[in-house]
């Protein structure tokens, strides 16, 4: 294993004395995904237009346009393209350090430390619908505006809204504290982080199950049955899928065909044809041919940009 999880993202939000940086991501179906990945920082998300599934903490959510996500420190999340055009999305990821959470007022105590620690839950989505959306969407866009204008004081202005938009999620009626049966499934999840770690670390080579259950204490079966209760997926469809994301990365990169189905752990050619047309819905030739699309997002954590 590696010292520093590999599913932590390696991008730098912002600098140390204003840790905030803002996003656009844009999914299609040449970049259908942004893999797992996780950061310690605050994530504030907004549907601009499409649909996507996000996972967050294993939790799966539909999120259409005029929807917004929150990502608490430390979560794993994803998001899959399902919209039959673009999925696009405007983030704000920041460090709670930027609102004063390493001070001891009454503010780190109850709010700061709590959510850092996962201990209190705020809601993953808030739908268009929801009667606290106008508010929550006024704040983003008043946001948005003062980051790209950043006029004098635009700082102050940028913490206000943060802790503007932390008050109302605060406030949401399905913003709650843990509870113990709550604490054991996310230990559980917590586990599956060395998992999917080992996975991303190892995805090239053959992994075998039993080896992957012992990471989390448990038998094959209860391994099996877990990850497809979290992940939504089998273990081998999870694997299958990751590796043809890798390749299709080194194919943009210009490697041949051959060679990056060797590189990712493909030994068998007309199977990994077969798999890359389920997914990308093309041959890996056509995937070669493609224009260039919008960048990415990021397709793996090390790369990811929201």
């Amino acid at each position: 294993m590696k010292p520093e999880s590999d599913l932590k993202e390696k991008t730098s939000h912002g600098d140390v004395l204003f840790p905030l940086e803002q996003y656009s991501t844009i999914l299609s179906p040449v970049n259908p995904e942004v893999s797992m990945h996780w950061h310690p920082e605050m994530e504030f998300t907004r549907i601009t237009q499409g649909q996507a599934r996000y996972s967050i903490d294993f939790q799966e959510c539909l999120a259409k346009e005029g929807d917004f996500i929150c990502v608490q420190p430390g979560l794993l999340h994803t998001a899959k393209f399902l919209s039959p055009d673009v999925f696009a999305s405007d983030s704000f990821v920041f460090h709670l350090n930027l609102l004063g959470s390493s001070s001891g007022d009454i503010c780190t105590l109850r709010y700061f430390v709590p959510l850092m620690e996962g201990t209190l839950q705020l809601p993953h989505r808030i739908s268009a619908k929801d009667p606290l959306s106008s508010d929550i969407k006024d704040a983003f866009q008043s946001l948005s505006l003062a980051y790209r204008e950043r006029q004098q004081g635009y700082e102050l202005e940028i913490k206000a809204l943060l802790f503007h938009l932390l008050r109302l999620l605060a406030t949401h009626p399905e913003t709650t504290y843990m509870n113990e049966e709550d604490k054991g499934k996310r230990f559980r999840r917590q586990r599956l982080k060395e998992v999917f770690d080992f996975i991303h670390e190892h995805f090239a080579e053959e992994i075998r199950v039993e080896s992957l259950a012992k990471l989390c204490h448990i038998s094959p079966s209860r391994f099996m049955h877990l990850f497809k209760e979290t992940n939504g997926s089998t273990f081998s469809q999870y694997l299958n899928q990751y590796r043809i994301r890798r390749s299709a990365l080194l194919l943009r990169q210009g490697m041949g065909i051959v060679e990056a189905a060797y590189s990712c752990g493909f030994n068998h050619l007309p199977y990994f044809y077969k798999r890359f047309q389920e997914y990308y819905r093309m041959t890996p030739r056509q995937f070669q041919l493609l224009p260039e699309d919008p960048k990415p997002s990021g397709e793996f954590p090390e790369e990811v940009g929201h």
